[in-house]
């Protein structure tokens, strides 16, 4: 697989580049830091093998736009395959288009690649700095390793597997350990099987044990049964010292109440019901009076207000305070209008000062600026500009052309003196002639096709190939930058000239040399001959080519003389149009064309500006006629009410007024609001007695219900009601606790509700049920301890029955080993036959890399060092020199590891040529090469480039001259 050409969207700091690479040359990509040569790299390896979205983030252009591109590429198999992938498309997927323009997608793309991935291309087929910088943290063992893991990377999944089975492994057995999964199943075996021996020797006197178990049960419950009964006897006597308290004060409640009698003729609730109407009578009685005493104070505050009302001028009065809202908004107003007149007089006269131009703020009237003056200044600016530009441009033209005609006559000077003289040309000429028709006499079978007009005619065509392309490379030059397709075809008719007239000087060479063997005249001489006409006929053509060029350039001379004879033209016209403008405008004068259309708007901006500021001149004077009226009638109501009115301050008037109609207003509105006072509280009072009246005949029913007519009877008969019923509930409620405390078999027992039992005889009861418990807990504890033994005995006994339980353990777990032991087996089995494997791998593949590594290294080194072998049993890599010294890799130089390096790099590439085509990829990897190394080392790249394609990417932008051939690209930063 070879890559032609690439088409970067964006990437990094590439926007919009293409390159096209050679696939026969070493491709050398150079230049100094930060031109994005790393860049370039990691844009080869996304368009093969993609990126992940992070790792894309990386790389999205800094100046926008889509991050991606296009690779082209050819294959054996396929032929040419366009790749192409997006950032933000098919989620960085390839797209491939073929030839036929099919497309395919990411597999099809990894099945043309095969098994090489990303991982597999870089470890054979690419190799930077980086590499090297990290093969800096490897010495001694560890490096040989290293490079021998380089020959067998394909993939890491032998590495990953074999560490996988070894895990596998060692968590299942290890000889020594004690975590492993069959290293745990044999300590539990252990265990089972002295489990299963105890068990086998505790068989004996179970019935027995048995017997002795059921008669102790028997008495336990015996003395359980005895004990309970007991306690509850203890407990009902305890009870009863507690409940006695209670009992008495029961007994002596129950006397007091029977002499109380509880049905007494009396409202429910009655003393409440007669406090809650008193409660509700007292604040209407208070609100009564404070009606009445408020009504009297607001008819004599309604007199005094009567007193101070002036009816006559409270008509007038109005009228006049109607125009103060006028007076105030026409005062305010002219404020703003002579604010407005000074800051309008101000900036007409800053924007003329700014102008620097002749005219005054008079003289804005004056002058009229109609609406196409504006297009006429900018016509007039652009034209200047125009003109500018084309006598610039004729400038250059003119100067250029004087360059040209001076390098033309140089050059037909040169040839002058190059070219041989005639009687030179006229001998070479005869020379040549003689020897083809010497050359035709002697091969009679071609001598019709050897005359001399033949001859001359194939010199011709010779010649004319030669000037034509002479010619070509003359357009080339004189035309600069052209069309790509207008090249192509001058390139192809070139080639077909120079093949033209390679054979024919072929088939001339071949007849001179014949000719020149019989003629007076040495081979030599004849070469000579020929040698100086054909570099006659270059210069002869060349001279005619610029001969013509020179034509060329007189018509363009004239031409520009025609320009410039208009050019003046046109400046006469446009110096005409200014001239008219100016007199028109005199303050254009001073002022350049460039600035006239800016002045054009400034000037109309002031023009405005005046005309609002006469405008507001006029509105001021009619505003002081209205402000006048005004003021005189606000004086005559002054004088009617004797108030002392001063013009001076006519706001101070207005607000007399003001506060006059207000007080009026305010005192009548008082006087309706005490009238409609005095009105609601009348009607407040009249209620207020009606709501008295409901509590009152409430209060005389509950006098009647209670048998007595004044409020000292009803409260002392509620008294004794209230003592009467709290005497029962007191003893309704020590019943109630009684019971609570006491169950019914202890109230019949001790007849509780007759009389209060004697606490001397509570108390000895107590004692006697105490001793009896305290015998039948010793009884039950000593035989607790029986049946506990007796248990303990039973259950030891029973442990001898689980035997065949443990030996049923011990057979499951004994097969639990086995399945273990040969799950084991298999992956011990797994893990030798893969190092097998790789064993034979090493040894059947690896000799052939390290072959080629020391073949490769032996040229790098001059020789110096001529074997490279892996050290038996550690396998470590070492060289050998000329002298049979061996050294280990971290013992050479800094450079020489490098090359050990390279070796083995290129060395799988060489190996692997069978199964993988790819570009190689090398990212300044030699810095520390000196010349001789770099030299040899470059050879081998070209010699490399013949199998692979190869891509060196480097700042050294001298390295084109160490390659026999190269295609080399230079990048900018």
């Amino acid at each position: 697989m070879k890559i032609l050409e690439w088409k970067i969207y964006g990437f990094g700091k590439w926007n919009d580049q293409s390159m096209e690479l050679s696939t026969t040359q070493v491709n050398l990509l150079t230049g100094p830091n930060e031109a994005g040569k790393s860049t370039l790299y990691q844009f080869i390896l996304f368009m093969l093998f993609g990126m992940n979205p992070k790792q894309r983030e990386r790389y999205l252009p800094k100046s926008g736009g889509a991050m991606g591109g296009r690779l082209v590429i050819e294959t054996e198999t396929e032929g040419v395959v366009s790749i192409e992938r997006i950032h933000d498309r098919h989620n960085g997927r390839a797209v491939c288009r073929m030839e036929t323009g099919e497309e395919y997608g990411e597999e099809w793309l990894g099945e043309l690649l095969g098994a090489a991935d990303r991982h597999v291309y870089q470890s054979i087929f690419s190799f930077n700095s980086e590499d090297l910088l990290s093969l800096e943290e490897v010495t001694g063992e560890n490096l040989g390793e290293l490079l021998l893991n380089i020959g067998l990377t394909g993939s890491d999944e032998i590495y990953q597997t074999e560490k996988w089975l070894e895990k596998m492994t060692e968590d299942r057995f290890k000889p020594k350990g004690r975590k492993p999964i069959i290293n745990e199943q044999l300590q539990r075996l252990e265990t089972l099987d002295r489990e299963r021996r105890a068990a086998e020797m505790e068989e004996k006197d179970y019935r027995r044990f048995l017997e002795e178990e059921k008669r102790t049960r028997e008495e336990l419950d015996y003395l359980d049964q005895a004990w309970q009964e007991n306690l509850n006897r203890l407990y009902r006597a305890q009870q009863l010292i507690k409940a006695r308290p209670v009992l008495l004060q029961y007994h002596q409640t129950k006397e007091e109440a029977e002499g109380k009698d509880k049905n007494l003729p009396f409202p429910v609730s009655g003393r409440e019901r007669y406090q809650q109407l008193r409660e509700s009578l007292l604040p209407l009685e208070s609100e009564q009076r404070m009606l009445e005493s408020r009504i009297e104070e607001l008819r004599e505050e309604q007199a005094e207000l009567l007193d101070k009302v002036d009816e006559d001028m409270g008509g007038l009065a109005p009228s006049v305070l109607a125009e103060k809202e006028g007076y105030e908004r026409l005062s305010h107003e002219q404020e703003q209008l002579e604010e407005r007149r000074l800051s309008l007089n101000e900036s007409v006269n800053r924007d003329l000062k700014n102008m620097d131009v002749p005219v005054g703020v008079e003289e804005l009237d004056e002058y009229t600026l109609p609406f196409y003056i504006e297009e006429t200044w900018r016509d007039l600016h652009a034209e200047s500009q125009m003109v500018e530009q084309e006598e610039r441009r004729i400038e250059e033209q003119w100067t250029e052309m004087s360059r040209t005609f001076d390098r033309v006559e140089v050059r037909k000077a040169e040839i002058e003196e190059e070219r041989i003289s005639r009687d030179q040309r006229d001998r070479y000429e005869k020379q040549i002639e003689a020897a083809y028709e010497s050359a035709a006499a002697s091969n009679p079978d071609r001598q019709g096709r050897t005359t001399k007009d033949q001859l001359y005619k194939r010199r011709t065509v010779g010649a004319g190939a030669a000037v034509g392309f002479v010619l070509f490379i003359g357009i080339l030059i004189a035309s600069g930058a052209g069309n790509g397709w207008f090249y192509l075809l001058l390139l192809g008719l070139a080639a077909i000239s120079g093949s033209a007239a390679f054979m024919s000087h072929k088939r001339i060479r071949i007849l001179a040399v014949s000719a020149a063997n019989k003629l007076p005249i040495s081979p030599h001489g004849l070469e000579e001959a020929r040698r100086q006409m054909k570099r006659e006929e270059k210069l002869q053509a060349e001279w005619e080519h610029l001969h013509q060029q020179w034509k060329r350039l007189s018509q363009e001379e004239i031409r520009l003389e025609e320009k410039r004879s208009h050019l003046s033209q046109r400046k006469n016209r446009l110096d005409a149009g200014i001239d008219e403008q100016k007199s028109l405008y005199p303050f254009l004068t001073s002022l350049q064309l460039a600035y006239w259309e800016k002045l054009y708007h400034l000037l109309t901006r002031a023009r405005d500006k005046k005309l609002e500021l006469n405008q507001t001149v006029k509105r001021m004077e009619e505003n002081r006629e209205q402000l006048l009226l005004s003021e005189e009638r606000l004086k005559a109501f002054h004088h009617q009410m004797n108030w002392e009115f001063n013009s001076k301050d006519v706001q101070r008037g207005w607000q007399r007024l003001s506060d006059w109609i207000h007080e009026q207003e305010r005192i009548d509105e008082r006087r309706q609001q005490l009238e409609q006072s005095i009105l609601g509280m009348k009607e407040k009072a009249k209620t207020c007695l009606d709501r008295m009246k409901v509590y009152q005949d409430k209060k005389y029913e509950l006098f009647s219900m209670a048998g007595v007519d004044k409020e000292e009877d009803f409260l002392l008969k509620s008294k004794e009601k209230e003592e009467a019923e709290d005497l029962h509930a007191r003893l309704y409620e020590l019943g109630q606790r009684v019971e609570g405390m006491l169950s019914d078999e202890e109230q019949q027992e001790y007849a509780v509700w007759s009389m209060v039992p004697d606490e001397s005889f509570l108390h000895a009861t107590v004692e006697k049920f105490q001793a009896e418990k305290e015998q039948l807990e010793a009884k039950k504890k000593d035989t607790q301890k029986l049946l506990v033994e007796t248990t303990s005995k039973l259950q030891s006994l029973e442990r001898s029955g689980r035997r065949s339980e443990t030996a049923h353990r011990f057979q499951t777990e004994k097969d639990r080993l086995q399945e273990q032991v040969k799950e084991w087996a298999k992956y011990q089995m797994a893990l030798q036959f893969l190092r097998k494997t790789k064993q034979a791998y090493k040894d059947g593949y690896l000799p052939r890399v390290m072959d080629a590594a020391e073949r490769y290294f032996h040229k790098l080194t001059k020789g110096k060092y001529g074997e490279i072998f892996l050290s038996e049993g550690t396998e470590v890599i070492q060289v050998r020199d000329g002298d049979g010294v061996v050294y280990n890799p971290e013992e050479l130089s800094r450079g020489t590891r490098d090359q050990l390096y390279v070796s083995f790099r290129l060395a799988l590439a060489e190996t692997m040529a069978d199964s993988f085509q790819l570009p190689f990829l090398v990212d300044d990897a030699f810095v520390h090469f000196d010349k001789d190394r770099l030299d040899t080392m470059l050879q081998i790249l070209e010699d490399i480039s013949l199998r692979n394609q190869v891509l060196l990417f480097s700042w050294r932008s001298d390295l084109s001259v160490h390659f026999r051939s190269a295609h080399t690209i230079e990048l900018t930063s």
